[in-house]
C-alpha cells in the first residue's frame, strides 16, 4: 500500500529524464532524490522513447524510500494527410511535417505492470527504433511505431492516451478510433485516458473533453505533471534544449517554450490543488500505480555477473 504524500492520493505517472534527449534535464538520481523530499510514494521513469535511465532509476529508488515505477512516452504513427499537416513535429507539438516527410506522430505513455510488460515495452521500443534505419524511409529520423505494433505487445502494460499537447485523443478525426484500437488490445483496465494541465490556453476545455472520451470508452482517468525538471533551477536549462532541438535562439523560440514551471516537480498537495476539479483521477493515479509492482532489480530473472559483490555498483 502506497501510504505518503501528505495524506494526499497522488503518483507521478508521467517524468522525463536527462535520457529524454534535448527535453529533460534532471538525472534519474536527481528525480527520485526530489521525489523523496517532496513525499512522494512512488514515481515513475517515462523517457522519450527508452528506457535508458531505467537500471539507474531503479538503483536510486532504495536509497530514497520511493517506489520505482518504469515505462517510457512512445512515438506511435497516425494517418498521414489532413491529419499529417496539422501535427506537429517535434516533442512539444511545435511545425508541421512537409509533404514526404516522416510520418506525423502521436505520444502514448506506457507504464510497466509486470516482468511480460518490461518485455514488450523493450521490444516495442526497439521497433520504434529500428524503423529510423529502414532504407526505404530515407526522411525518417525520430523513433516511432505502429499502433498496432503496440497492440501486439500489450501483455503486461497499461497504457495512458499521452501528454497534453501530442495525446492521441487531441487528433480530432483519428483519436477515438486509435484509442478504440488500444482499448481493443489493453481492455479498459489497461488504457487510462491522461489529463494534463501545463497551464496554457483551453487546458480545462482539453481536460474536459477528454474525459468526456473516458466516457464514451468506457475507461477511467488519471492526471500527470508531465515532469521535465526536478527544481526550478533546472528549468531554464530546459529552456536552452528547446532552442537547441529547434535550431533557433532564445527569443526565436519563445512561443515553443512552456513559458512556465508546470513541468518542474511539485508536492502530491500541489498537484491535488493543479487538478481540483478532477478528484477522481488524481485518486486513481494511486490505485494505478499499486498495480505496477515491477521491480527492475528484482524481477528480471538474471543478474549481472559480480553483482552480489558489495559496492560492485559504485565502481
Amino acid at each position: 500500500m502506497i501510504t505518503r504524500g501528505g495524506g494526499v492520493p497522488y503518483v507521478e505517472l508521467h517524468c522525463h529524464s536527462a535520457y529524454s534527449f534535448l527535453d529533460g534535464v534532471s538525472l534519474p538520481h536527481e528525480l527520485m532524490q526530489r521525489a523523496g523530499e517532496l513525499g512522494h510514494a512512488a514515481l515513475a521513469l517515462t523517457d522519450h522513447n527508452s528506457v535508458s535511465g531505467s537500471m539507474e532509476f531503479a538503483q536510486s529508488a532504495a536509497d530514497r524510500g520511493v517506489r520505482a515505477i518504469h515505462g517510457a512516452e512512445i512515438d506511435v504513427e497516425v494517418e498521414s494527410g489532413a491529419t499529417a499537416s496539422r501535427l506537429g513535429r517535434g516533442r512539444d507539438g511545435a511545425g508541421s511535417a512537409p509533404n514526404g516527410a516522416e510520418p506525423a506522430t502521436r505520444h502514448i505513455t506506457l507504464l510497466v505492470r509486470d516482468e511480460r510488460g518490461w518485455r514488450n515495452l523493450c521490444r516495442i521500443i526497439t521497433l520504434a527504433h529500428a524503423r529510423t534505419r529502414d532504407g526505404s524511409v530515407r526522411e525518417r529520423t525520430e523513433p516511432s511505431v505502429s499502433v498496432r505494433a503496440v497492440a501486439e505487445h500489450a501483455e503486461g502494460l497499461v497504457c495512458l492516451t499521452g501528454c497534453a499537447e501530442r495525446s492521441i485523443l487531441g487528433d480530432s478525426v483519428h483519436g477515438e478510433h486509435i484509442a478504440r484500437e488500444l482499448l481493443d488490445a489493453f481492455g479498459p483496465e489497461d488504457l487510462y485516458v491522461e489529463l494534463q494541465r501545463p497551464y496554457a490556453r483551453h487546458d480545462r476545455a482539453r481536460n474536459r473533453a477528454f474525459a468526456a472520451a473516458a466516457r464514451r470508452l468506457g475507461v477511467r482517468c488519471v492526471v500527470s505533471g508531465d515532469v521535465h525538471a526536478h527544481t526550478r533551477a533546472r528549468a531554464e536549462l530546459q529552456d536552452a534544449f528547446v532552442a537547441l532541438r529547434h535550431h533557433a535562439t532564445l527569443d526565436a523560440c519563445e512561443p515553443l517554450r512552456r513559458g512556465n514551471n508546470s513541468h518542474v516537480m511539485s508536492t502530491p498537495r500541489a498537484m491535488a490543488n493543479r487538478f481540483v476539479d478532477h478528484p477522481e483521477a488524481l485518486r486513481e493515479t494511486l490505485l494505478l500505480a499499486e498495480r505496477l509492482y515491477f521491480d527492475l532489480t528484482k524481477d528480471l530473472g538474471y543478474r549481472y555477473p559480480g553483482a552480489e559483490e558489495r559496492g560492485a555498483t559504485r565502481r
